[in-house]
């Protein structure tokens, strides 16, 4: 497995300077949320030569970067010129940055069906831009009226269509369990197969509250016990800094843990 942080940490901050803040902080990998007017929006805006600035310093550094695609006015599962636009100026700025993967929520649709084969057709069209070897990662959501994403079938009918072997799932730990409670782990493991990494944060059950393993309620030894091993990227996307450290230590103790015999028994 790989460890990264989200920019999110520091939303505070344009996400330039919070890219270069982590970079100095010792983060190898870092996940740039695209989200934010005065975090990552303004990447859309940037010229070429300032998006390679921040390149170059992750280069240097030995870093790599993910770009968490912007979130609103971006609607996979029904796609206007508002999405386009801001797609084709994200991919822009992805491309410069040269990131391994650019991750997506599938948006919103009047009626899922129709918004799953929509998304999957938009999908399909946006890897044939995509360099080699980037991946297109999508997100479970938080329930809402007309979210497409909500549930882990869902994204898996979405990869199913598109049929490539660069689209896979970012199982976000906080909006699974509010959207499962007990359920929790059950909903995780049917997205195993599709798996290329976890949102790391923690909640009560009722709202994102990106806390640290431990902070909330979420049974994450069970998962975390079930994922050993696996080649996968923990993207801890809490708060604050100081939150992600404490949930990277948390989850590389849990590797130790060997005297767990029954995983869905093991609750934190």
């Amino acid at each position: 497995m790989s460890y990264a942080i989200s920019t999110y940490t520091l939303f505070s901050l344009p996400a330039a300077a919070a890219v270069e803040t982590l970079i100095h902080k010792g983060w190898k990998s870092i996940e740039i949320m695209g989200e934010g007017e005065h975090h990552g929006r303004p990447l859309l805006e940037m010229s070429r030569k300032e998006l390679e600035k921040i390149a170059k310093l992750a280069k240097d550094h030995g870093v790599s970067l993910g770009f968490h695609m912007p979130i609103d006015g971006c609607n996979p599962s029904s796609p206007d010129q508002k999405t386009k636009r801001i797609v084709n100026k994200a991919l822009l700025a992805a491309k410069v940055l040269d990131v391994d993967y650019v991750l997506f929520h599938l948006g919103n649709c009047s009626f899922m069906n129709e918004g799953i084969k929509t998304a999957a057709e938009f999908f399909k069209n946006l890897l044939k831009e995509l360099p080699e070897p980037m991946k297109l990662v999508i997100e479970n959501v938080p329930f809402a009226e007309g979210a497409v994403g909500v549930t882990m079938d869902q994204l898996i009918s979405v990869i199913e269509r598109v049929n490539d072997t660069r689209m896979g799932i970012m199982l976000d730990t906080g909006h699974c369990y509010m959207n499962k409670g007990v359920g929790f782990f059950n909903e995780c493991e049917k997205a195993f197969p599709y798996l290329f990494g976890l949102h790391i944060n923690d909640n009560h059950g009722l709202q994102d509250e990106h806390l640290q393993i431990g902070e909330g309620t979420i049974p994450f030894m069970p998962l975390l016990y079930a994922l050993r091993g696996k080649q996968l990227v923990y993207v801890f996307e809490t708060n604050t800094v100081q939150r992600a450290q404490n949930s990277k230590e948390f989850v590389e103790n849990s590797w130790r843990m060997n005297h767990v015999k029954d995983p869905i028994a093991q609750r934190i």
